[in-house]
């Protein structure tokens, strides 16, 4: 007999990159970007206005600027091989020359002319002497609070530099004429426009270097978040399916009503339903632990939920509150959780006075938690708890077990030996993925690998919103990937109708008499409490030939077909 225990976790850190891992790469990265485009908006505004603050405390100044040019003398009688000779000494030079058109030597006067208040070396901050290569042309700029004194200042540069460049750096020492001329080509005029501040380019610096550090904060903060958000970090980290994706919704009841209303959240768990249903389609006991990796993911209401969906489709559900921990199942479905599951298993009451009933039109048989005990351990995992489960397996088509988080105890890996599968509820944004795979190995660890993963609270708006993508194709996707690595069965889509069944299939009419008593003897008020077995039958005795009555047609929907165990 084929089961899911098959399917095999296998994290993918020490896998080759492969080309759809790639592809996986890029779309986390681009669902960061979406993720955190308030930051990098908040960082691109904060340069912006950084840069506006910029020129708004930049004073104001105004830049005016001359040309000048510096040639070899041409003395009388001077041939070819002399000029270019004297061009070539020229152009060696120039690079000197801007020095000295910013020293002391040429600044001094100008400060005495201009009777500036400042020295020469503060003056220089605001005269600058640029050539482009090759050239023999020198551009003098200046900058001064006002556009008349910016020209004067460039003029008087410009006058201080040639003295100083022909009578006295280049004056032969015999008294001669210098090798050397200076000559104006653009005087200095009066600007119209302030140079300082430029706004527009100290807002385009802003707001790059903004864009820059927003987008590299985000990637750092994307990279270093190791919480699980969507199905594409869980397919990233394990082979095992993703049956079904609850959305959150804020104004939402935890518990879906059980009357069939369609909900958004109601129409995620039918397709989690019919998932399931095909993904566990070769087991024969149909008992199912549902468990987290830590508290506050959303198992015991994914649990409730996907039992009312099941008992809607017509399937008789049992459901036991096994977190003799911290119980809430009970509460959330307003039941007496005194006695229960831990006093059955203690010995102080019988199975079949332990049992409630809840809902009207599809109910369902609960077991709560009982009294919290000094070593729930111990009583999960004594033979007492097989035999409830055996019992229970026997005359329901499902059981399902809320577990406390696998991280937190031992208690899930313990009751997973006695029941079919494990379901592992993942809270999106509630998880790390370290947390995940701890999870996964602290079941593995016991012979356990769960049937599938359900991804709860999932936003359903944002870059993690939940997409809706045809139900099955979910499991589809993620199991055929498991079966070319693991080699097992492929696990059927949900809307493919099988063409045989079973040879050992033994189907009854649904509305058969039952054959034989309650597995515990009778029901705890000696008649089913609605009346009648939710299915139109009461469960056949365990020790009877007749099998229980599994023949149903599912309500929610034309994707699903007519199935028959």
């Amino acid at each position: 007999m084929q089961t899911w225990f098959s399917v095999v976790v296998h994290p993918k850190h020490d896998e080759p990159i492969a080309r759809g891992e790639m592809s996986m790469e890029l779309k986390r990265l681009v669902r960061i970007l979406r993720k955190r485009w308030i930051l990098i908006v908040a960082f691109v505004l904060l340069g912006v206005v950084g840069g506006a603050a910029a020129a708004l405390l930049t004073p104001v100044q105004y830049q005016s600027s001359t040309r000048v040019f510096v040639a070899a003398q041409i003395q009388n009688g001077s041939s070819p091989g002399d000029l270019v000779q004297g061009n070539n000494f020229v152009v060696q030079k120039l690079p000197y020359y801007l020095d000295v058109a910013t020293s002391p030597r040429v600044l001094d006067p100008v400060i005495t002319s201009l009777g500036l208040n400042e020295s020469a070396i503060d003056l220089a901050q605001r005269v600058t002497a640029t050539t482009q290569p090759g050239s023999a042309i020198i551009e003098i700029a200046a900058l001064a609070p006002n556009a008349t004194a910016a020209q004067q200042l460039a003029q008087a540069v410009s006058e201080s530099f040639t003295d100083v460049v022909i009578n006295q750096l280049e004056k032969p020492a015999d008294g001669g004429a210098s090798p050397v001329t200076v000559g104006v080509l653009d005087p200095a005029v009066v600007p119209d426009n302030p140079a300082l501040p430029q706004l527009y380019l100290n807002l385009a610096v802003g707001l790059l270097i903004g864009l820059l550090v927003g987008l590299v904060t985000a990637f750092i903060l994307g990279l270093l978040d190791r919480r699980v958000y969507n199905r594409d970090d869980v397919e990233r980290l394990t082979e095992v399916p993703v049956l079904g994706a609850i959305p959150l919704e804020a104004r939402a009841h935890p518990i879906i009503a059980p009357d069939g209303a369609t909900t958004g959240r109601a129409e995620a768990f039918r397709i989690l339903r019919t998932n399931l249903e095909f993904a566990d389609a070769g087991t024969e006991r149909r008992s199912l632990v549902v468990t987290s990796s830590v508290a506050g993911e959303g198992k015991t209401t994914t649990l409730l939920n996907l039992a009312i969906v099941l008992a809607e489709s017509g399937a008789t559900v049992a459901v036991i509150d096994a977190d003799l921990r911290t119980p809430r199942l009970a509460d959330y479905l307003g039941l007496d959780s005194g006695r229960g599951l831990s006093d059955v298993l203690v010995g102080d009451v019988q199975l079949k006075e332990s049992l409630q009933s809840w809902g009207t039109q599809h109910p369902l048989t609960v077991l709560s938690s009982g009294k919290i005990p000094t070593n729930p351990s111990e009583l999960l995992g004594s033979t007492a708890m097989g035999s409830v489960l055996d019992a229970l397996s026997s005359s329901y088509d499902y059981v399902l077990i809320d577990a406390p988080s696998a991280l937190a105890v031992t208690d899930a890996a313990v009751l997973s030996r006695w029941t079919g599968g494990t379901i592992l509820v993942v809270g999106a944004n509630r998880v790390s993925e370290p947390e995940l795979l701890a999870a996964f190995d602290a079941l593995e660890a016991v012979g356990t690998t769960p049937v599938g993963v359900v991804l709860a609270m999932v936003p359903t708006r944002g870059p993690d919103a939940l997409v809706q993508d045809g139900g099955a194709a979910v499991v589809a996707r993620a199991a055929a990937r498991s079966n070319r690595s693991a080699g097992t069965r492929p696990i059927a889509n949900a809307t493919t109708k099988p063409t045989t069944k079973p040879t050992t299939e033994k189907t009854t009419k649904k509305n058969a008499k039952p054959t034989g008593a309650h597995p515990t003897g009778a029901h705890p008020t000696g008649a089913h409490p609605t009346g009648a077995h939710p299915t139109g039958a009461h469960p056949a005795d365990p020790g009877s030939s007749t099998a229980p009555d599994r023949d149903f047609v599912p309500t929610d929907g034309p994707t699903q077909q007519r199935v028959t165990w």
